[in-house]
């Protein structure tokens, strides 16, 4: 109550201000004292019963190990960088649905989680993701896969963005493989020894030109090679993607002596 200036008598309404001020900060307490709810994924892994949290991922389902002394597997068995990088693009490439889970120890550094996370989506992974973590680990390997690779070249599955599909950007660089296999054999030519991983990056204008090729991410040691694929990836061609419609693909080449 309070009294009213300049006039007789008191005010008959309350004042409602503290009140006000009480109920904003006790919201504003209760806002920062929620807890943050975090979504776990569980995962099932081939050869073995695992309870989930979710879902029951499917046994075909690609499951990426990462062991405390930082050797990498694949569904359990055990395998290079390289041939890890070869099993994932060989086996996505038929899969509709094309998910990579990343199932590491807990004492594995995070970057090596966040490089495999990498390579999964350089496979061809259009999503990853990661396995609940588990005290104890993944699950022991059950296999060694053998150290060598086919001789050749493997393209991963190419990774588009902008107004083109992995289907078309696949199939304009079909015809062009065998001109990366020649520059390849023209390098293993120069040294027997070379081996290792780079992707192509072109950006297509709305005619279907390119407006930019080159070569990123490469770990190759042979400069010409590197040239000789950027020469082929100017050969690309698309069809019109319409007007102002634009795209960027990357092309993940895995490069193997044999």
């Amino acid at each position: 109550m309070g009294a009213q200036l300049g006039g007789k008598g008191v005010m008959s309404d309350m004042n409602l201000t503290p009140l006000i001020d009480i109920v904003l900060v006790v919201l504003i307490i209760m806002m920062v004292n929620v807890p943050i709810q975090i979504e776990e994924m569980g995962v099932k892994l081939p050869g073995a019963e695992v309870k989930t949290s979710r879902f029951d991922v499917p046994a075909e389902q690609l499951v990426i190990g990462v062991y405390p002394d930082g050797q990498l597997g694949l569904n359990r068995r055990l395998m290079t960088e390289d041939v890890l990088f070869y099993e994932v693009t060989r086996r996505l490439r038929p899969m509709d649905k094309k998910n990579v889970f990343i199932d590491a120890h807990p004492e594995v550094d995070y970057g090596l989680v966040v490089h495999m996370m990498d390579l999964a989506r350089g496979a061809g992974a259009s999503k990853v993701g990661l396995a609940k973590m588990k005290p104890e680990g993944p699950l022991e390997p059950t296999s060694v896969a053998p150290g060598s690779l086919p001789r050749g070249v493997q393209l991963g599955n190419p990774n588009p963005i902008g107004f083109m599909t992995g289907k078309v950007a696949d199939k304009a660089i079909q015809p062009l493989m065998g001109a990366v296999n020649g520059c390849w054999n023209q390098a293993l030519a120069r040294n027997g020894a070379l081996s290792g991983r780079m992707t192509g990056k072109v950006a297509v204008a709305p005619d279907g030109s390119l407006m930019e090729f080159s070569v990123t991410g490469n770990n190759v040691e042979d400069p010409e090679l590197e040239l000789c694929v950027t020469e082929v990836l100017g050969r690309l061609q698309f069809a019109p993607l319409g007007e102002e419609n634009t795209a960027l693909v990357l092309y993940p080449f895995l490069f193997s002596p044999g």
